[in-house]
């Protein structure tokens, strides 16, 4: 029988709080919000890149042009590319295997988590780099995708190297 409320809780949600084990996996979550947050508000940021762009330089369709110039819509069309590989990579980070199993918390431990708080801190610090940078872009044209998509790839690659470290520490 479970003596104290923090036993008796843990026993109750089927998971480790208030122990340091599960502050591991509270502070996993923490860092997949952070990034999270950090992506979402970049996307928002070219949302709103795309809206102000529409109804600045994109024309009302007329009987004699129904459809908007090609050079109007490309980089709306760059845009929406952009948004949808953010989104892709903000769905990979939130599906990232938690630390849940005794196995994998003991080899982090034993390793050492100054590591894993590497490979998070350099996560969180491209995120907001990102979005920082995507914020402070005043129009849709001054965008420079290429340099966004590789902040992307890098931060792709961050997690692949997260998820190799935890697999064989």
């Amino acid at each position: 029988m479970a003596d104290t409320p923090a036993e008796r809780l843990r026993g109750l949600l089927a998971a480790d709080i208030y122990t340091e084990k599960g502050r591991l996996r509270s502070d996993d979550l923490l860092v997949r919000e952070r990034v999270g947050h950090e992506l979402g508000a970049a996307t928002a940021a070219i949302r709103q890149l795309i809206s102000r762009w529409r109804a600045d330089r994109v024309p009302p369709s007329t009987r004699d042009q129904p459809f908007p110039p090609a050079a109007a819509l490309e980089p709306i069309r760059r845009g929406e590319r952009l948004v949808r590989a953010i989104e892709d990579t903000a769905a990979s980070i939130r599906g990232l295997p938690l630390l849940s199993q005794d196995k994998v918390w003991d080899r982090v431990r034993r390793v050492g988590l100054d590591e894993l708080l590497q490979f998070d801190w350099t996560l969180v610090g491209e995120a907001m780099a990102l979005s920082e940078g995507l914020q402070a872009v005043p129009a849709l044209d001054q965008v420079d995708v290429d340099a966004q998509e590789t902040r992307l790839r890098s931060m792709r690659q961050i997690m692949a190297d997260r998820q190799r470290y935890i697999e064989i520490s």
